[in-house]
């Protein structure tokens, strides 16, 4: 036989009762008969504002509004954060060489390359475009590439590219920073 040891602190309740909530106006438990539609209906709200602004604008005395609105004029602008971007991207992760394309081929090369490096994560890559100088006509895929790569800038395809040696004049190449 086993002796039991004996606690000298007494037994603890099995429950807790719940605790009343303190505030303005008590918390309403919904049942299954509740109508959600008629309780959230605009009828029903006429003491909450009418938008998200009013509501912000009660809620917050000026002087946090104006201090929150301070703030948020300091944070960087897009501009700022793109560059930051760019600055803290890795060199290229990846590149395709359009030598010897023609230009309907390295168009549609290059989105595919691009589609295929942003379902892989990668942050930069490099678009080898060549610099011309072996083409009767001159610099063709240039021009072209940089015209599809300013259609994928403004729709956010990709978040900016730069020619390599900061010039197309000077370079064969582009670098692509992806989103």
């Amino acid at each position: 036989m086993h002796k039991q040891k004996r606690s000298s602190r007494p037994p603890e309740p099995s429950a807790t009762p719940p605790r009343k909530k303190t505030g303005k106006q008590p918390i309403r438990t919904l049942s299954a008969r509740d109508d959600l539609d008629a309780l959230f209906s605009h009828d029903q709200k006429k003491d909450f504002p009418d938008s998200f602004a009013s509501a912000l604008a009660t809620a917050i005395p000026a002087t946090t509004l104006a201090e929150i609105l301070t703030e948020k004029e300091e944070q960087p602008t897009p501009a700022q954060s793109l560059q930051v971007a760019i600055k803290n991207s890795p060199p290229p992760q990846d590149r395709i060489d359009l030598h010897g394309c023609t230009a309907s081929e390295a168009e549609t090369k290059t989105e595919n390359f691009l589609a295929r490096s942003r379902r892989n994560h990668l942050k930069t890559v490099m678009v080898i475009t060549g610099k011309g100088l072996h083409s009767p006509e001159g610099s063709v895929l240039k021009d072209v590439i940089e015209t599809r790569l300013k259609i994928m800038k403004n729709n956010g395809s990709i978040l900016a590219y730069i020619w390599e040696k900061k010039s197309p004049e000077k370079s064969g190449a582009l670098l692509v920073y992806l989103p």
